[in-house]
């Protein structure tokens, strides 16, 4: 999850310099929006990421419980099938 800390708060400061810097604002303020710019914005790709990857751990979990309920289902259909045939007498 580090990578995309680290981007979020690089793209924060890159586009916070930028935009002071076509704004014509000076150097000094310019860096110093750009470094509160990239705290704002490494938290935000930190609540980002924490999300993404929780909702993405779900539905992994999920599935996993979804296959094992489809098979748990598939060998009691399987059981009650071979109980019917062992109780259904044969025509002599």
């Amino acid at each position: 999850m580090t990578p995309y800390i680290i981007q979020g708060g690089l793209i924060g400061f890159l586009l916070v310099l930028a935009l002071n810097i076509l704004n014509d604002n000076g150097i000094g303020i310019s860096i110093v929006r750009s470094c509160i710019a990239a705290l704002a914005f490494a938290f935000g790709a930190r609540w980002f990421a924490k999300m993404m990857f929780s909702e993405l751990h779900l539905s992994l979990w999920l599935q996993q419980e979804a296959a094992q309920q489809a098979a748990a289902q598939q060998a009691a259909a399987e059981q009650a099938a071979e109980a019917e045939e062992s109780d259904t007498p044969t025509a002599e």
